[in-house]
């Protein structure tokens, strides 16, 4: 069976790893240092994060991440310094994998995770992250945060495309979340 990890890549960043076809594995956050951190410091961490997390084998042989936002799709809400060590985290992530040997390396917009995982993929940010975490434990994943939530919804993403048959059906039928949001 397959094996796949997806990261949810950011200063605090969530993973999820599992077999398609089962339930997740291995699901939780890491913050790669303090929130004053300088890029270097967070990408030193992240870089030693990732050797740690693919040394022991067996390694996944798919890893999937979400997709950075365009470079204008973002204006106002963000800024360079966060775009640049997005960029920079993702870089590190990506190689760090294909010397670990995982040459699958795939990502996946934020806007088709939760159209698969939540039924919506137009609720604002806040509310969306509310949704994937009650999803999740309705599926009787443990998610701690947000960030761990999104990973989930992101393996549960990749494990549909890996094998519609096997993964797992998060989304009520016809694809319509039943549940009222406010």
């Amino acid at each position: 069976m397959t094996d796949v990890l997806a990261l949810d890549v950011a200063t605090v960043t969530g993973f999820a790893r599992g077999t398609v076809g089962e339930a997740p594995r291995t699901v939780g956050s890491i913050r790669f240092g303090r929130p004053t951190a300088s890029n270097n410091a967070v990408f030193a961490h992240a870089l030693q994060w990732m050797a740690a997390m693919l040394e022991p084998k067996p390694r996944p042989d798919i890893l999937i991440l979400e997709a950075m936002l365009p470079a204008g799709a973002a204006i106002g809400a963000t800024n360079r310094e966060t775009r640049d060590r997005l960029a920079g985290l993702h870089g590190i992530i990506r190689a760090v994998a294909h010397c670990r040997g995982i040459y699958e390396i795939s990502e996946a917009s934020v806007g088709d995770v939760r159209a698969h995982f939540i039924g919506d993929r137009m609720l604002k940010r806040h509310v969306a992250k509310r949704e994937v975490m009650f999803r999740c434990r309705q599926l009787g994943w443990p998610v701690e945060d947000d960030n761990a939530g999104d990973a989930l919804a992101l393996w549960s993403y990749a494990c549909a495309i890996v094998d519609p048959q096997l993964a797992v059906r998060p989304v009520p039928m016809f694809n319509r979340n039943l549940r009222v949001v406010s």
